[in-house]
C-alpha cells in the first residue's frame, strides 16, 4: 500500500531519523530515496582518517561525485562539513591522492549556492595547496559558519613554507558571515572596514584576531595555537565595535601574566574559560588545587566576570580537589571579583552563588554554556 503523506510532511519525518535509519527508510521505495537524499545532503558530516597508508579521501570524493550527478541535490545542501585527519609529517606522500579529490571538491562547492554552514579542515598544512584552489567561483549568498582550516603554512616558519592560507578575498566576498574560524592562519589579513560587517563569533590565533576584530561586533573570541600574544594584538583585538563578552582560552596554555596582560585590554569579559599552564607555578607555597587560589589577584581585573571556567585545566598536573577546596576557591574569588557567580573546576563540577543564601552550591553536571 502507497503512503498518502504529502513529501512536506515526509520530509518532516524523515529530517527526525538518524542517517542509519533514514539510510534503510531509502531503500523502500523510489519516492522514499529521493526524498530521503534531500534530507541525508541537507546536512553533510565527513570525517576521514587519511594515513599516510591510504591517502585517498574515498568518502568525500563519492559525496562529491553523487551531488555532481544527482542535478536535484545542489541545492539542498546547507551543511557540509569535512575533516581529514591526516598523518604528521611531510605533505609529498599526500599531494598526488588528494589534488583530484581537492578538484572534485571545488566544483562541489561551485554548484551549492544554498550553503549556511562551511567548515573544512583538510590536514594538508604545508602542502602546495592555497583557498583559491579549494573557494575559486564559489559564491554563497547565505553563508553563516565559515571555519577553514589545515592549508597554508600554519605554524612552520615563512622559509620552510612561504604557503599563506589567503582567504581574505573570500571573506571579502561574503558579507553573511557571523561565525568565523581560522585556526591555522599565523598571517595578518587584509579586509577592509566594511568586510564582515554581521561577524560576531571568531576562533583564531591572536595575529588573525588582531586584524579581523577591529570594528567588528565580535562578542565571542577564541584563541588558539599562539602561546605568545603581544601586546600591540592585545590592543587591536579590543578595538572591535562591541565589547567582547566571552573569552575562550582553552586553545592555548595561559599564565597568570598573560591574564592580567588582556584583562588590560579585555575588562568586559562577562564569561572566560581557560587551561593554565600549571609548568608556571601561581605561588611556590601552593600544592595541588591549592595552586589555583594564586589567581585571586588577577581575577578582580575583570571587573564584570560572571563565570570561570577552568575545566579545560590538566588535572593529572595538580589533582582533583576536594569540595571544602572548591568551595573555599570560589569564596575567596568572590571577594576579589564580586560579579562572580559560577566556577567551573577542572573536576568538571560546576559552582554557583545561590542568590537567596549567599552559599556556593555545587552540581556535577554542569549546564552547556556558550563559552
Amino acid at each position: 500500500m502507497s503512503c498518502r503523506l504529502p513529501n512536506e510532511t515526509l520530509f518532516a519525518i524523515f529530517a527526525l531519523l538518524q542517517p542509519a535509519v533514514l539510510t534503510q527508510v531509502a531503500r523502500t521505495s523510489s519516492r522514499f530515496r529521493a526524498l530521503a537524499a534531500r534530507v541525508l545532503y541537507a546536512n553533510i558530516v565527513i570525517y576521514e582518517p587519511l594515513p599516510l597508508c591510504a591517502p585517498v579521501p574515498h568518502r568525500t570524493r563519492r559525496c562529491c561525485e553523487t551531488i555532481l550527478r544527482k542535478a536535484e541535490l545542489p541545492d539542498v545542501v546547507r551543511k557540509l562539513h569535512i575533516r581529514w585527519q591526516t598523518d604528521s609529517g611531510p605533505r609529498e606522500g599526500y599531494w598526488s591522492y588528494v589534488e583530484p579529490v581537492i578538484a572534485q571538491l571545488n566544483a562541489t562547492l561551485r554548484t551549492t549556492p544554498n550553503l549556511e554552514v562551511l567548515e573544512l579542515g583538510l590536514g594538508l598544512v604545508g602542502a602546495p595547496l592555497s583557498a583559491r584552489t579549494v573557494l575559486a567561483g564559489c559564491a554563497f549568498p547565505a553563508l553563516k559558519v565559515f571555519a577553514f582550516c589545515g592549508v597554508g603554512r600554519g605554524d612552520l616558519p615563512p622559509k620552510v613554507c612561504d604557503a599563506a592560507i589567503a582567504v581574505d578575498w573570500f571573506l571579502a566576498a561574503t558579507p553573511t558571515i557571523e561565525h568565523l574560524r581560522l585556526s591555522d592562519c599565523y598571517d595578518e589579513l587584509c579586509l577592509d572596514p566594511s568586510d564582515l560587517p554581521h561577524l560576531s563569533i571568531f576562533r583564531g590565533t591572536a595575529t588573525a584576531a588582531a586584524t579581523v576584530v577591529p570594528g567588528r561586533p565580535v562578542q565571542w573570541l577564541g584563541l588558539v595555537n599562539q602561546e605568545y600574544i603581544k601586546q600591540e594584538e592585545l590592543s587591536s583585538i579590543a578595538r572591535g565595535s562591541t565589547q567582547i563578552r566571552w573569552l575562550d582560552l582553552s586553545g592555548i596554555s595561559v599564565t597568570p601574566n598573560l591574564l592580567r596582560d588582556i584583562s588590560r585590554h579585555l575588562s568586559g569579559v562577562a564569561y572566560l574559560k581557560i587551561r593554565l599552564a600549571l609548568r608556571h607555578a601561581l605561588h611556590h607555597s601552593f600544592t595541588g588545587i591549592s595552586i589555583l587560589a594564586g589567581l585571586t589577584p588577577v581575577l578582580g581585573a575583570f571587573p564584570e566576570l560572571y563565570q570561570l571556567d577552568l575545566s579545560p585545566t590538566s588535572v593529572s598536573n595538580m589533582g582533583l580537589g576536594n569540595a571544602l577546596e572548591e568551595s573555599s576557591l570560589c569564596t575567596t574569588w568572590a571577594r576579589s571579583c564580586t560579579s562572580l557567580r559560577q566556577v567551573v573546576f577542572p573536576s568538571r563540577t560546576e559552582w554557583t552563588l545561590s542568590a537567596r543564601e549567599q552559599i556556593w552550591v555545587p552540581n556535577t553536571t554542569p549546564r552547556y554554556t556558550r563559552s
